[in-house]
Formats: C-alpha cells, sequence, structure tokens
C-alpha cells in the first residue's frame, strides 16, 4: 500500500514538472526526427549535390571527354568552368590531352576550400579516379587504333564506361547466415536515437531524490519507518514504467509517423518477445545508472551535469553518435564498455539482421548484468545517502 502511494507521488510529481516530461518524451522525439531526416539520404546513397570548378588551360576533346565522365559520376552535382566562390577545384594541366598515356601518369590537381568535409572531399576524389581511367582508356584504345578518334564524344565515353562501369548487387547477412535486400535508412538511425533518448530518464530520476533529499521529505519517510526497499522501488519503478512508455511511443513513431514526414517506415522483424526483452533489458540499465546518479550527486546541479555529461560520453563512445565502423580500432574496443552499443547491437540484429530472441540474448544479458552490478552499487550508495539524512536549517 505505502509502495503504491509513493510510486502514485512519484508519477504525479513527473505529470506536473514539464522540464521533465520534455527530457523525456519531447526531446527524444525530435532526436528521432530530426536524424532520421539527415541520416536518411546518406544511407540511402543521395548524397547532397556538390558545386565543384574544373579549369582547363586547353581545351581538346580529351579535356571534354573527361568532363562529360566527371558529370556522369555527380550526376546531380554542377560543374562550372569558372567562379569566384570558394569552391572545389579540379585543375587540369594544358598538356592534359598529351600525358594521358604517361607512365606514371600525373593526374589533375584537386584544390578544397577548408569548409570542404572529408566525405565530400572523397566523393570527389572517386569520381576524378574515375573519369580519369575512362580518358585514359580511351586514349589507349585510339592510340592502338581500336576504335575510332572521331566518334562524337557521347559515344566515346559511352563505350569506355560499358567497358570500366559494373552493377553490384548489395545485401545485408542476417542473423540466421541468409541474406536479404538492404535495409532502409529508417532501420539504420532510428535505433540508435530511440536509444540515447531512454538513456536520459537519468536525469528526472536523479533530480527527483535531490529534491526530496532538499525538501526533507526524504526524511519524513524514514520516521515513517519505510524501508530501504520500498523506497528504492518508489524510484525505480515510475521510470522503469517511463522507459518502456518512451520504447512503445518511439518505435511507434518510427513505423506511422515518419512515413507522413518523408522518411521510409520502421519495419519491425522478429518476434514481440524480443522486442519486449529488449525495451525491459535497455530500461533496467538506464535505471540502475539513475539509481547511482541519485546517491552520488549532491545536489539538482550537480546531477545534471553528471547525468548530461555521462549520456552524451557513452553515446558518442557507443557508435550513437559516430558509427563504430569508422571508428579507429582502439575506440571499437573502447565502444565495448558502453551499454548503449550493446543495446544498439542487439537493436541493429533485429531490425537489419531479422534476428529472434536467441540473436539478442547474448546483449540483454550484458545490459542486465550492467544493471545488476550499477544497481547493486547505487544501492549501498542509496543507503548510506538516506541514513546519513538529517534536519537542517534547510529544512
Amino acid at each position: 500500500m505505502r509502495l503504491r502511494a509513493l510510486v502514485r507521488k512519484e508519477l504525479i510529481l513527473l505529470l506536473r514538472d514539464p522540464h521533465a516530461l520534455a527530457v523525456l518524451f519531447l526531446m527524444p522525439t525530435l532526436f528521432l526526427i530530426l536524424m532520421a531526416f539527415a541520416m536518411s539520404s546518406y544511407l540511402q546513397n543521395r548524397l547532397p549535390p556538390l558545386h565543384i570548378v574544373l579549369e582547363v588551360s586547353q581545351e581538346s576533346a580529351a579535356s571534354q571527354l573527361f568532363h562529360d565522365a566527371l558529370q556522369a559520376q555527380l550526376p546531380d552535382s554542377e560543374i562550372a568552368t569558372r567562379s569566384d566562390e570558394s569552391l572545389a577545384r579540379v585543375k587540369l594541366a594544358p598538356n592534359f590531352a598529351d600525358t594521358l598515356l604517361d607512365v606514371p601518369h600525373q593526374g589533375p590537381d584537386l584544390v578544397f576550400p577548408a569548409q570542404f568535409d572529408n566525405i565530400s572531399r572523397e566523393r570527389l576524389r572517386s569520381a576524378v579516379r574515375i573519369a580519369l581511367a575512362q580518358s585514359r582508356l580511351l586514349a589507349y584504345l585510339e592510340d592502338s587504333d581500336v576504335i575510332d578518334a572521331q566518334m562524337p564524344t557521347a559515344e566515346r565515353l559511352e563505350l569506355a564506361q560499358a567497358r570500366t562501369q559494373s552493377d553490384m548487387k548489395e545485401q545485408d547477412q542476417l542473423a540466421s547466415g541468409n541474406l536479404s535486400g538492404r535495409a532502409n535508412a529508417t532501420q539504420m538511425s532510428v535505433p540508435a536515437w530511440l536509444i540515447f533518448g531512454m538513456f536520459f530518464v537519468m536525469l528526472p530520476m536523479a533530480g527527483s531524490f535531490q529534491r526530496e533529499q532538499q525538501s526533507g521529505a526524504l526524511l519524513r519517510f524514514r520516521c515513517l519507518g519505510l524501508s530501504l526497499g520500498t523506497l528504492t522501488l518508489s524510484k525505480l519503478l515510475p521510470y522503469l514504467a517511463i522507459n518502456l512508455l518512451q520504447f512503445g511511443l518511439l518505435l511507434a513513431l518510427g513505423v506511422y509517423g515518419l512515413p507522413l514526414l518523408g522518411p521510409p517506415a520502421l519495419e519491425l522483424p522478429g518476434g514481440l518477445a524480443a522486442y519486449l526483452l529488449l525495451a525491459i533489458s535497455v530500461s533496467m540499465a538506464t535505471c540502475s545508472l539513475g539509481l547511482l546518479l541519485a546517491a552520488l550527486a549532491r545536489s539538482s546541479e550537480q546531477a545534471l551535469l553528471l547525468g548530461g555529461g555521462l549520456n552524451i560520453i557513452l553515446a558518442a563512445i557507443g557508435g550513437i553518435m559516430v558509427p563504430k565502423s569508422v571508428m579507429p580500432d582502439a575506440m571499437r574496443q573502447l565502444a565495448e564498455v558502453s551499454p548503449m552499443s550493446w543495446a544498439l547491437d542487439a537493436f541493429l540484429t533485429l531490425l537489419v539482421g531479422h534476428g529472434s530472441l536467441a540473436d539478442i540474448v547474448p546483449y540483454c544479458a550484458r545490459l542486465l548484468l550492467f544493471a545488476a552490478l550499477l544497481g547493486s552499487i547505487g544501492l549501498l550508495l542509496f543507503h548510506k545517502r538516506v541514513q546519513q539524512t538529517q534536519w537542517t536549517t534547510h529544512y
């Protein structure tokens, strides 16, 4: 009866706190929507167009063919011949046509402005390499009298493309070992930001404990003879339920909400039991971390600083903000200590790998072990804080 009253009290206080509700529901929703939009083009290989300048010192049939080949590699991009803006530039040497068959060959010069990001730089490098390879191939075929040098540029380029390009089929390997079509962008982006949002539950959880201690409510609970277990459960159960609600709502947003805004719908392969186990495992991990934070922090401001900083650090090293595939080896090994990494791997096993309950059990076991370890430490510190709570001049 007392536990029910304390849980009800915790929920009422939470519903009256608009800031906590924004942290728990509004912010994860915005993160999910914004990142799904931001990553949708990248994950579906529809990268934004480039604006570049191709500087040609001496016009020739070879330079024109190079221009057309480069445009074919960057079909949505704009290739200008001159511009006063700070744009990436590809500079062809005056003797470009005469040196195509040189070995070793000196290719065009690339000049990048400072704000040109690394992904765009690599895109341009790859496009220039392919266009240059096609230009050199045609120069070799013409020099060998295999093709007529008087052929129209479009036909020559088509011939080079036919000899240098291949269609490749991309598939994802499922947890079962079978292959399927490539997963859509939503399958790849939604899990990361759903997990990131769920871990923010530790902020209001720690803040609630600090408010009760500062207001004297915690001391009054002690005077009523409430057990440590009752006080602890009164903190864990409401936020555990909120985490499960977050999980369900954010998945529903991915399935039904995102398609209305443009990105593809989130598909949920696998059984309900797998998602339920994952939801409980992640919720237990976040709430145990919140309990430990509540016991460690000495003020609401300290809880906010520690909780926010810890959440960002776990996300940064856990593959939430930066994919683990692009991390150096040392960072990939460090990522294995982040509970967000385990949760993300389990989610991707379900959504992308079409895994089953058995496939995610190892990840969920890590999360539950993490929850048990941090929960035990948090419980000991929580008990110590409760025992040390005394009347002060602030009450």
